[in-house]
């Protein structure tokens, strides 16, 4: 199964983009640093990444997790993380991106305290 992304907004000032199928190498999972770019561009900060439809990703797509966090991160921005699949949240954990990425069980838990809570 290719990558779906879904956009939507959470009230007030947040994005959430809700993934379906495999972040990996390759043309469909490149274009989620197209979009978080142009979502920076549009001045968007604040954003949640659910990751509950993913039922594989590879060294490729923890890349481009990275890259979408450090992108956030210079721009003054923070994302989050919601809803890992166990097998995700495992490779997150072993490659240690969970040392720097914020992840939350759920999407609510997620869009809570973006700014009250440093690194938001």
């Amino acid at each position: 199964m290719i990558l779906d992304v879904n956009q939507k907004q959470v009230e007030p000032d947040i994005t959430l983009l809700e993934f379906r199928g495999r972040i990996a190498l390759g043309r469909e999972s490149q274009r989620v640093e197209t979009l978080v770019t142009d979502l920076i561009a549009k001045n968007q900060k604040k954003l949640v990444f659910d990751l509950s439809g993913v039922d594989y990703i590879d060294s490729a797509g923890i890349g481009i997790l990275t890259f979408c966090f450090g992108s956030m991160k210079e721009a003054g921005g923070a994302l989050r993380i919601a809803n890992p699949t166990e097998r995700v949240k495992k490779l997150l954990h072993f490659t240690h991106v969970d040392t720097f990425l914020v992840i939350f069980p759920t999407v609510e838990e997620a869009c809570q305290g973006f700014d009250a809570s440093p690194g938001a």
